[in-house]
């Protein structure tokens, strides 16, 4: 659990601009999709596969997958 931790806040270091974006396309985001659209594209995301994705882009790409989630789904 440690290691997972430790490697998402790498990621989140390594990449603030990044992810800064990506929390202001997700609020534009949140204000406009709802209903059965909002929950198809948590479904979608949810079940997104990451395999054959190198290490380095799995973890980012878990990062943001998980912060999207976290705004579409409340």
């Amino acid at each position: 659990m440690t290691d997972n931790k430790n490697a998402a806040t790498e990621t989140v270091a390594e990449n603030a601009t990044l992810l800064k974006i990506l929390g202001r396309l997700l609020s534009a985001l949140d204000a406009s999709i709802s209903g059965k659209d909002r929950s198809i594209l948590v479904t979608e995301l949810s079940n997104l596969n990451l395999d054959g994705v190198s290490e380095a882009e799995r973890k980012l790409a878990a990062e943001l997958i998980k912060r999207a989630l976290q705004s579409l789904d409340h």
